[in-house]
């Protein structure tokens, strides 16, 4: 029973759909229900925390190359794939990531008040565009993530917002 657990749960892309998911349910809800907004982004964070150490159960730890490898092209006419991996490093990254965010959720419980939609939704992102920087193979995406993190961190501060924005685009002419 273990085995088919495992075969069904090895993917890595179930951790990364679970904070989009949890991100997108409380746009549907009103600004003044507060209290089911909280608890559906505590739920997604914590039931991501609970799915992201499964990968080890079938991890071989003595090798360096990247295990679970998910592969399907997104863009064939630029070669842009959506390549997935773990190795060693990055499965660690993933639950440390994935433990945080349920406590930063918590953290912020008793001040979102008026904000608070948007302080879930912004958490979930992040947890997710994290997650994905920490299993992402392709070369392109893998420098796009990163950047991306930036966004939700600055939304609501308009002269920041600009600046991240600003950041990210001009960060890889420079480099």
């Amino acid at each position: 029973m273990l085995e088919h657990f495992c075969e069904c749960y090895s993917n890595l892309s179930g951790p990364i759909l679970c904070p989009v998911l949890g991100s997108i349910i409380p746009l549907c809800i009103q600004n003044e229900r507060i209290r089911p907004i909280r608890l559906i982004g505590l739920c997604a964070s914590l039931i991501t925390f609970l799915y992201s150490p499964v990968p080890r159960i079938q991890f071989d730890p003595s090798t360096a190359k990247s295990q679970f490898v998910e592969s399907f092209r997104w863009l064939p006419y630029s070669n842009i794939n959506w390549n997935l991996g773990i190795d060693g490093l990055s499965f660690f990254f993933v639950i440390l990531t994935t433990f945080l965010i349920p406590i930063c959720i918590l953290v912020g419980w008793s001040g979102m008040k008026s904000y608070g939609k948007e302080y879930i939704t912004a958490s979930l992102i992040r947890e997710f565009l994290m997650i994905a920087v920490f299993r992402m193979l392709d070369p392109l995406l893998f420098y796009v993530l990163p950047e991306s993190v930036l966004i939700p961190m600055l939304c609501g501060a308009e002269h920041l917002l600009f600046a991240g924005i600003k950041l990210f685009l001009c960060r890889g002419l420079v480099q």
